[in-house]
């Protein structure tokens, strides 16, 4: 089940449904930095591949719930 979040109430440990040019990927967040403008994250798809992005506050996220 996916459930829409703001990027501030991101935490590491979550699963993050991330659009990539390489099509939508599902990442597990190791790291979550509050910055001035937004969040900067990064995290690892199943595969072990790192992504490292980020998001403006109160811009809405995708999260999976298990």
């Amino acid at each position: 089940m996916t459930i829409d979040v703001l990027a501030e109430d991101l935490q590491p440990g979550d699963l993050l449904e991330l659009s990539t040019e390489s099509g939508t990927q599902i990442l597990r967040l190791t790291a979550v930095e509050r910055r001035t403008h937004g969040i900067k994250f990064m995290g690892r798809n199943h595969d072990g591949t790192l992504y490292s992005s980020g998001m403006k506050y109160g811009q809405p996220a995708r999260c999976v719930r298990q």
